[in-house]
């Protein structure tokens, strides 16, 4: 990545989360914290050892006590809006206006109305904002869109996506709250809608429901949507996100996708494994495993543009031969690396943007929106 200006970064809402954001933009030479916000000492003093430890011998940051007096009073470039959903839209407002820059958690606000109209606002004051939406800066969901969109195990007949997760938000905690979280679908789910875009189009129909456990918050969630893909079929995508799961069960984060001849299956949170199966003519065996071969098996930010550049290759190579049986698998070990990672590319988005208004990022403040819209449309029969 090209190096950028220096830009002063002020996080406001120091969860467990922006100690996260901090440990992986620290070591970037174009990052620096200059003012953290949170309610408690002890959250603002984790994100100020995360900085410290990283950059040792750097400047502490100033701290402030609410995240809108960071963002009214910090003398910074860039605002990294970490708090409840709740409370996201009117931070992203007062942060535009007083002329900053916005890297934001997702999913923006509780509204698509209302995260569409700070994008609207951005635009006018010509200012990033970036929407922290990592997935498709993985290879592996790039791997998986170059594969569907070439069309080589035949037409795209279903996907299922399972979200199976440990429920580490202890009950009282905003995510619970509906009002403020907005519920799983929004404060979670926009994620894998952003994902299913990219494969499989927009969605043209989409009903979703909630179930209630034990005490009484709603810790499943289910939709079923028909999107729309680029060669005009109709895929029937279903999802489901469940916070259930004990701290000694393992979490499942599992896409399946049944195509004509075969079937794709990604796995991982942070997507980690890639299988790949099916019948393909036989020119594309030598094709699928250059594919394959170009995803980087380190943490690297530029990952999505080797595959890429891999996929050109492959969507221009014709089908030859007679069907041959086809298998491909591919792992990313390091988790934790590969979400610093993306979250690092997210990163660099966003200085690319604050340099040229023009840019959009690989995903654009618009698809941030239709992502939110998505998932308001899954909540609206439940």
């Amino acid at each position: 990545m090209p190096l950028h200006p220096v830009y002063r970064v002020g996080i406001a809402g120091a969860g467990a989360f922006a100690a996260f954001l901090t440990e992986s933009l620290a070591p970037l030479p174009e990052f620096t914290l200059s003012a953290v916000a949170a309610r408690t000492p002890a959250k603002r003093r984790a994100v100020v050892d995360a900085w410290l430890t990283q950059r040792q011998g750097a400047q502490p940051p100033e701290e402030y006590s609410t995240a809108e007096e960071l963002v009214d009073r910090a003398e910074v470039d860039v605002v990294i809006i970490a708090t409840p959903p709740d409370t996201q839209a009117e931070l992203t407002r007062r942060a535009l206006e007083r002329g900053r820059h916005v890297f934001l958690e997702k999913p923006g606000a509780l509204s698509a109305e209302a995260l569409a109209a700070n994008v609207h606002l951005a635009a006018a004051r010509q200012k990033a904002l970036v929407v922290d939406l990592v997935m498709r800066h993985s290879p592996l969901v790039e791997a998986v869109a170059q594969v569907l969109r070439g069309g080589w195990l035949g037409r795209t007949e279903q996907a299922s996506l399972v979200n199976a997760a440990h429920r580490v938000m202890a009950h009282g905690h905003w995510f619970w709250d509906e009002r403020r979280s907005g519920g799983i679908f929004i404060e979670h789910g926009v994620h894998f809608f952003e994902v299913a875009r990219h494969w499989f189009g927009e969605a043209e129909t989409i009903a979703g429901g909630r179930l209630a456990g034990d005490d009484g918050s709603h810790d499943r969630v289910f939709a079923t949507a028909l999107h729309r893909d680029e060669h005009g079929a109709t895929v029937p995508v279903t999802y489901y996100h469940g916070f259930t799961r004990l701290p000694q069960v393992e979490e499942i984060t599992r896409w399946e996708i049944i195509c004509e001849r075969g079937r794709i299956v990604m796995e991982g949170w942070v997507p980690q494994t890639l299988r790949i199966e099916g019948h393909v003519p036989a020119s594309g065996v030598p094709a699928l495993d250059t594919l394959l071969a170009a995803v980087p098996r380190h943490p690297d930010v530029d990952a999505v543009m080797h595959v890429r550049t891999a996929g050109e290759r492959l969507r221009t190579a014709a089908e030859t031969g007679e069907l041959q049986p086809y298998a491909g698998t591919v792992n990313l070990p390091d988790r934790q690396g590969w979400y610093a990672a993306l979250v690092r590319a997210r990163w660099y988005d966003l200085c690319a943007m604050c340099q040229d208004p023009n840019r959009a990022g690989l995903i654009t403040p618009q698809d941030a929106v239709r992502d939110l819209a998505l998932a308001e449309a899954a909540c609206a029969d439940d």
